[in-house]
């Protein structure tokens, strides 16, 4: 059986990369394997929870970021050399731009045609990679559809792009929706920046009518916000839960949920939301809410667009119909784990038959 290797770079532990992975060992656990997987964890993480039942080798270097980064730079290199020469893989994915430059040129050195695959999970508008780095994967796997267009964009050719979404773990139950308008926020806490609520606190400032907003997520950034929510005046309404490890079980009722982020690679949010049938209010960004959101399950608005966005609050705040909880739930299958194993394990086999 052939055998890949995933290399990653050092994670926390508590982020969205570290989930996808999980979920895809645990749904390639409930079917045939056509090859082994494992992971290589080039410094490890503060939480290795991600990584249970998981074929996993770790190499620890450090709690501080600049011994890792002195790391990367000297020793790294060597590292990989060896562990590439030992376990002679079949095929290498990494979601690190100069991890997979680095196996490339490893496998190089060594005379080895293994194909490397890239597997970045952050818009690249946003988060650029230098152009030595990006092409130096054989293959891509891409998170969105817009993912995919900005690889097109910086001269990879389609056919070397995989299309493969990311895979949301959900018990699926429906989450009630109640009389009265009850908004949610689930991400980090932050006035500007990438989840942008300032421009969701302008939003909500200007809309008439009775609603809450349950905010759930690190608030160590909290303070501007809560100031902010002051000065217009919507204090009262919004409610602080903080960060809560499964926020999906303590969510009693919620109307809808809401995403104002300048940029996501694929916002699994709006998965796990639409998963247990919540409408969703949604910026259109550059990369993922065009692939989640459609009118079956909520509404798209342009980002700084804060008169679009009114609008489709205040559609939710008078009542106007929204979806059947039933017929957004069903529009999240697309992402479910035994979905998204058949577009990896499919990609896979394309590459190894090339």
């Amino acid at each position: 059986m052939r055998k890949g290797i995933l290399i990653v770079p050092f994670m926390t532990g508590y982020g969205g990369t570290e989930t996808v992975i999980k979920n895809l060992f645990q749904a390639r656990q409930t079917s045939p394997l056509d090859y082994n997987l494992k992971v290589y964890s080039i410094g490890g993480s503060f939480d290795y929870g991600w990584s249970k039942n998981i074929d996993i080798d770790i190499k620890w270097i450090s709690k501080k970021r600049k011994i890792r980064d002195i790391y990367a730079l000297t020793l790294m290199p060597i590292n990989l050399f060896n562990y590439l020469r030992r376990e002679n893989p079949d095929f290498v994915i990494s979601t690190n731009p100069v991890i997979w430059y680095l196996a490339k040129l490893c496998l190089r050195i060594l005379r080895r045609d293994t194909p490397v695959i890239g597997w970045y999970h952050y818009s690249i508008d946003q988060k650029p990679i230098n152009k030595i780095f990006l092409r130096a994967a054989d293959y891509y796997l891409a998170i969105s559809s817009g993912i995919k267009k900005q690889l097109i964009k910086e001269g990879i050719e389609k056919e070397k792009i995989y299309l493969v979404f990311n895979p949301v773990e959900t018990d699926e139950h429906i989450i009630n929706r109640p009389a009265d308008t009850h908004f949610i926020y689930m991400g980090r806490v932050m006035l500007d920046g990438q989840k942008n609520l300032r421009e969701l606190i302008d939003g909500l400032a200007l809309v008439k009518g009775e609603w809450v907003l349950d905010i759930f997520g690190d608030d160590s950034q909290a303070e501007t916000v809560k100031s902010y929510a002051a000065s217009k005046k919507v204090s009262q309404h919004l409610r602080w839960h903080g960060f809560v490890k499964e926020p999906w079980l303590s969510i009693q009722s919620a109307t809808a949920l809401l995403l104002t982020s300048k940029y996501e690679g694929l916002p699994m949010v709006l998965c796990e939301a639409i998963s247990h049938g919540i409408y969703c209010i949604s910026a259109n960004t550059s990369t993922g809410p065009d692939d989640i959101i459609n009118k079956q399950n909520g509404k798209l608005y342009s980002l700084g667009n804060v008169k679009e966005l009114v609008q489709a609050l205040e559609e939710v705040v008078n009542n106007q119909s929204l979806p059947n909880q039933r017929q957004i739930q069903h529009t999240s299958q697309k992402f479910s784990p035994d979905q998204y194993r058949k577009r990896f394990d499919n990609a896979i086999k394309t590459i190894l038959e090339k």
